[in-house]
């Protein structure tokens, strides 16, 4: 288990995963599906109304026509009493959704960790 400061999409609520992407801090990358869902399993919680936020998977990229083009992020959200697995637009801007994302601790040079 690692375990790594990470936020479940407030930080990007209401900008597309293309513009989350754009914008991350230096020591910040966009969560995969498996780490999403991950966390997910371990805040049940997180997902169990509809008007909670959904969340993007802004390290992931997905393509439908495998056509080496990936305009489409994974996502989960909650919808008619159970969580669903979806894939959205990564240029489409939704206030209902937010990128999730982890934080890397950067540790003065010379530090050994």
């Amino acid at each position: 288990i690692l375990i790594v400061p990470a936020q479940f999409g407030l930080r990007y609520r209401g900008k597309s995963v293309r513009r989350g992407r754009e914008i991350y801090s230096a020591d910040e990358f966009g969560l995969s599906s498996f780490a999403t869902g991950s966390m997910l399993l371990t805040h049940p919680e997180r997902l169990a109304r509809w008007d909670q936020l959904h969340v993007d998977c802004a390290g992931d990229e997905f393509s439908e026509a495998a056509d080496g083009l990936f305009p489409l992020a994974p996502d989960f959200l909650y919808d008619d009493r159970e969580v669903e697995f979806n894939a959205h637009r990564v240029d489409n801007a939704c206030l209902q959704f937010g990128a999730a994302s982890a934080f890397l601790p950067q540790y003065p040079r010379g530090l050994k960790v």
